[in-house]
């Protein structure tokens, strides 16, 4: 009888902790990134008409199945990419005004995304596409690397 008192009174206050324990209420955030944390363009008007001269334009959908695939990862390149501005643009949830001009500065039929345009020195280069225009995933993970590495050749 001696050894059940102790026994008891450890087990209770072993059941107290674990219940006051367990009922305290912990928050735990997990910071993740998401467009709404960086600038953004609004209207296909703005893609081409910012203020600084050279800045990189990032053109996606949230009904794009590669730009959701992308994002996580875009998204922390723009983080931590500081050379020029980096704005995003959701194609998919603007107005179709300037569209058509929009097209006709990049040389394209139709909206595409993802893609990734290089605006330098205030304007698109359409007869160099190649060097400003990434679209699909493949091409913009290639321009980011090269980017991040700040092995693009054609900032010059």
């Amino acid at each position: 009888m001696f050894l059940k008192k102790p026994l008891v009174l450890i087990t209770l206050l072993l059941n107290l902790f674990m219940f006051l324990g367990c009922s305290e209420k912990t928050t735990t955030t997990e910071y993740s990134l998401d467009y709404v944390d960086f600038d953004y363009i609004s209207n296909y008007y703005e893609v081409f008409n910012r203020r600084e001269g050279t800045y990189i334009v990032y053109v996606y959908s949230q009904s794009c199945v590669v730009c959701t695939e992308l994002k996580a990862d875009f998204l922390a390149f723009a983080d931590s990419y500081t050379a020029y501005n980096v704005y995003f643009f959701d194609a998919g949830s603007v107005d179709t005004t300037y569209q058509a001009d929009y097209l006709s500065s990049i040389g394209q039929s139709n909206v595409k995304t993802p893609t990734l345009l290089i605006i330098k020195n205030g304007t698109f280069d359409k007869t160099a596409v190649s060097r400003y225009y990434f679209e699909g995933e493949s091409r913009i993970r290639s321009i980011m690397l090269d980017l991040k590495n700040n092995v693009y050749p054609y900032w010059n």
